[in-house]
């Protein structure tokens, strides 16, 4: 039966239907409100999560460099402490992107977490260079501020 139709009439039967679905949507986004989502003091805000989610990332790249220092060659070991440095200079770099649009709060905790960065960076390379584990403590206490 469609094939006998003429190819205007397919064409507007085709606007109509599409009109319809289009107007249905709107009338349903108009009728139903959006809804906000609110936290409890349980839950944790997924932003923080997330940062808290990377600096775990971080920390076990850290930790990588530290441990695998006497299981490699040199050459192995150099390759490894570039990867673990480029991995947090990836993770600073993204920390760039929407950074305009945070809040306050979320801005703050985006610049405690590249102060993080700055110090694993510093132990990675401190490590890759002398061979020697530094303290670590500076580390961890800027890592407390990201909870």
């Amino acid at each position: 039966m469609i094939e006998s139709m003429p190819v205007a009439i397919k064409g507007i039967s085709l606007l109509t239907l599409l009109t319809l679905l289009l107007s249905g949507i709107g009338i349903h986004e108009a009728v139903h409100e959006p809804q906000q989502i609110i936290f409890t003091q349980n839950e944790i805000d997924p932003f923080v999560m997330d940062i808290q989610h990377r600096a775990d990332l971080v920390y076990n790249v850290v930790n990588e460099v530290i441990t695998q220092k006497n299981n490699y060659g040199t050459i192995a070991y150099k390759q490894t402490c570039e990867d673990s440095l480029a991995f947090i200079q990836v993770e600073r770099l993204d920390t760039n992107e929407n950074y305009n649009t945070l809040s306050t709060d979320q801005k703050i905790l985006v610049q405690n977490y590249r102060e993080y960065l700055k110090e694993a960076a510093n132990v990675v390379v401190y490590t890759g260079s002398t061979g020697v584990v530094p303290d670590l403590s500076k580390m961890n206490d800027v890592r407390k501020k990201l909870n």
